[in-house]
């Protein structure tokens, strides 16, 4: 299929399960689904798979689903597979009448069991199939010890019977969109679960039944299930329909070489989030990990070739995404690199627009209304472009805060710092004389004390510091005394 009759035919799903919060992996498949949508005018679905009752929660439910908003991607439909259970019976209704399930009495405890004696052996588990066979007799024994313990048969495709019904089909054969050619032994794979001794649906089963059924085009998941994909082939196949594209993207590793999951504190997003990463840096960054955008400009009248760090925007960055090009190795996450991204975007906002978003993704609203009412709009605006150029993270910006503001309180003592009280007096004096508080001026005013007292300037200005922000060091002193004004100042070096 060409690229141009993707236009509008294109539906892509992000499955999360609910059983943690979001984490950086699963923000990046979000991200690779939602961008190829956009990139093709097509549809992007949420869609909670929810079918482990036991481990699933409304509140990491409701915690997805408020990350993916903090980002910004937006979905166009939304399913919970707790909802969809009658879906999966009529197509499970459909294998039993064609014969293509059986039940399976077997015990976890007999499942374990084999599975050891296959390792020890140092073969693959393949179940043996041995209650395709049994008399009705032996399943109402086995279906009556089950029930006795609140548990049912659980329901096995017949792989065998699959395959002779499509006559050729001796592979379970896909392309990949970013792998290549993939192809399985389907002997190999065993006639496996779809419905589990405790009524509940099969994540293969599900899964794959949710996709046929809302007619996903494109799969784009995570690695790992490269295994899961001939079990979910093997369905289609026995209910007679095709499947999508599937696209299997790298994971994401952290720097301890472990993958990122929803079980490590420093892989969820809220992590992130708390450190003060911009939701657009986070979405660059993941962007280029793992999947190169090679773009092209011409400089100096030549055609260059480079990779691009930094998209203007979402949409952007969906124009040039090309799914073929994701890379099929793990990639590595390193947050030296994500703050990087983070400190470039801070730098090039507009004031405007670093205020919305210390607003509307950072819930400070009320300090930055309190700073905005005690200097003015243009002094305020210019605090804020100030110190989007001095820090790196959100959170460094909106912890200098405090220095603003007039209920600062210094305790020398608690700083444990030295500091010559001469020398501090000798500052407010000279300071106390002038009424142009401009950076010039002040510079020029540090110089004089310091040859006045036999100082550096560099003792002057640490004594500065120290009264001004309670710091021995931090961004420009000047421009903090610049915007405080004359009357901070000298109230804070009169402590």
């Amino acid at each position: 299929m060409t690229e141009k009759n993707l236009i509008g035919g294109i539906r892509v799903r992000f499955a999360p399960s609910p059983t943690g919060n979001l984490h950086m992996g699963g923000v990046r498949t979000a991200l690779f689904n939602y961008i190829f949508a956009l990139k093709y005018m097509g549809s992007f679905i949420l869609r909670i798979d929810d079918t482990d009752r036991a481990r699933s929660k409304k509140e990491y439910e409701d915690a997805i689903s408020d990350d993916l908003r903090w980002f910004e991607i937006k979905w166009d439909e939304f399913y919970r597979q707790s909802e969809r259970t009658f879906i999966y019976e009529k197509y499970l209704n459909i294998l039993k009448e064609n014969r293509l399930v059986y039940e399976c009495f077997c015990t976890e405890e007999e499942i374990l069991k084999s599975k050891e004696i296959a390792v020890k052996s140092k073969k693959p588990y393949i179940y043996n199939g041995r209650c395709a066979n049994l008399s009705s007799g032996e399943k109402e024994k086995l279906r009556l010890s089950l029930s006795e313990k609140g548990l049912y048969p659980s329901i096995r495709l017949n792989v065998a019977q699959v395959l002779k019904i499509n006559p050729g089909f001796n592979s379970v054969e896909f392309n990949d969109a970013v792998h290549g050619p993939l192809s399985f032994n389907p002997k190999l794979i065993g006639d496996f679960i779809l419905k589990t001794e405790d009524n509940r649906f099969a994540y293969n089963f599900a899964s794959i039944i949710d996709d046929n059924d809302l007619g996903i085009s494109h799969v784009i998941r995570g690695e790992d299930h490269i295994s899961n994909t001939p079990k979910q082939i093997l369905i289609l196949k026995a209910l007679g329909k095709e499947p999508p594209v599937f696209a299997h993207i790298s994971l994401l590793y952290g720097k301890d070489g472990k993958i990122m999951s929803k079980r490590d504190a420093s892989s969820n997003i809220q992590y992130y989030k708390d450190k003060g990463y911009l939701p657009e840096a986070i979405l660059n960054y993941l962007a280029v990990t793992g999947n190169t955008f090679t773009v092209f400009e011409y400089r100096n009248g030549k055609k260059e070739i480079f990779e691009k760090e930094i998209f203007s925007d979402i949409l952007e960055m969906a124009k040039l995404f090309d799914i073929k090009k994701a890379k099929g190795s793990g990639a590595i996450f390193n947050e030296d690199k994500l703050k990087h991204i983070n400190e470039r975007l801070l730098a090039g906002m507009t004031a405007e627009k670093l205020i919305k978003i210390l607003t509307e993704k950072f819930q400070a609203g009320n300090a930055l209304k309190k700073l905005q009412e005690t200097y003015g709009e243009s002094t305020y605006l210019e605090i804020i472009d100030f110190l989007k150029n001095e820090f790196k993270t959100v959170k460094e910006i909106l912890n200098e805060f405090y220095i603003f503001f007039d209920s600062f309180n210094l305790n020398i003592e608690s700083t444990g710092i030295n500091y010559d009280p001469g020398l501090k007096t000798a500052l407010l004096n000279n300071l106390l004389n002038t009424d142009d508080f401009s950076e010039n001026s002040i510079k020029n005013i540090i110089k004089a004390t310091a040859s006045e007292n036999g100082k550096t300037a560099k003792e002057c200005y640490e004594t500065l510091r120290l009264f001004v922000t309670g710091r021995p060091d931090g961004p420009s002193i000047l421009k903090i005394i610049k915007f405080l004004g004359k009357d901070r100042v000298i109230k804070r070096l009169s402590v």
